[in-house]
């Protein structure tokens, strides 16, 4: 009798614990049933659909089309997606993480840098997007310093729109790795420092050999970051260029197809929804690919 009240009394303690988590992750649990599985598999079934509701496989066909034709907007949006992942990948990572260590190390002048390298996360995109705009105008500041702009400007330009702005969003985009890897920097055991400056370490050998292997974790992360964005990189398209000058990315392109088809008529969302499942398809191989090599590669202990 006295192991089945102490049996009743487990039970009941046992009941209220995971009764209380169960109620806390009830809201996020139906969140995700209802936005994400829902939606996508509301995706999926559009993308085997005409605008009438039958099953077709033309939206693959009009996607092959659109993507392999001159000129297409799928194979440009698709491309200068992939420019700014690159860019992501393999300029502002390592640029962040170089300029983190120059503040950590505290150069000359790094209070000043790292207000300047701050500024455009403090300051509305909006703002920042239009000061630049009006900067780099052929009858702007830039001009005044004896560039050589065209009369039409940089972003009106197709061969010069892209890289003007990706030139914008490395700027602006090293705010954010560079807190992260400074973060990550100050957690280094100053001993280490201390030892390998004994040992004639100077300062490139001190950040190839001693920071970069031990902020690894940090560096993994954000690749892993990188890598499960890859389909929707891009940067200010809207504010920039509104899509114009073969400046369209695959995000924006999906935007503005959807926003587009909107008022009916069209198979615009099932175009959409057969394109996000073939890319997810293709790049879901790369994450995988990168979360392994960042699991071998993030494993530090100090």
């Amino acid at each position: 009798m006295e192991k089945q009240i102490k049996q009743t009394k487990f039970n009941g303690r046992t009941f209220k614990k995971y009764g209380f988590v169960v109620s806390m992750l009830i809201i996020p649990i139906i969140s995700w049933l209802v936005f994400w599985l829902y939606s996508n598999i509301d995706m999926i079934l559009l993308a085997f659909k005409d605008v009438s509701g039958h099953f077709t496989t033309q939206n693959f066909v009009s996607f092959w089309n659109e993507l392999t034709a001159p000129g297409g907007e799928i194979g440009i949006s698709l491309r200068n997606t992939f420019l700014y992942f690159g860019l992501n990948i393999l300029l502002v990572l390592p640029l962040s993480t170089l300029v983190a260590y120059f503040i950590f190390k505290k150069i000359f002048a790094h209070k000043v840098i790292r207000v300047l390298i701050f500024l455009p996360s403090i300051v509305p995109g909006i703002v920042m997007v239009t000061a630049f705009k009006e900067f780099i105008k052929p009858w702007g500041p830039l001009a005044s310093f004896g560039i050589d702009i065209p009369s039409s400007g940089w972003l009106a330009d197709p061969k010069t729109a892209t890289a003007t702005i990706m030139f914008y969003c490395l700027w602006t985009g090293l705010s954010s790795g560079m807190l992260l890897m400074n973060g990550a920097m100050t957690r280094i055991p100053s001993e280490i420092f201390e030892a390998a400056k004994l040992d004639g370490c100077g300062a490139f050998k001190e950040f190839v050999s001693i920071v970069i292997p031990l902020i690894m974790p940090t560096l993994s992360m954000q690749a892993l970051f990188a890598a499960s964005g890859i389909l929707v990189s891009s940067g200010p398209i809207l504010l920039m260029t509104g899509g114009a000058y073969e400046t369209s990315t695959l995000s924006y392109w999906i935007f503005i197809s959807t926003y587009k088809g909107a008022g009916g008529g069209t198979n615009a969302y099932n175009v959409v929804s057969a394109t996000g499942l073939i890319l997810t398809l293709v790049t879901f191989p790369i994450v995988m690919s990168v979360k392994k090599i960042g699991e071998k590669l993030g494993e530090v202990e100090y």
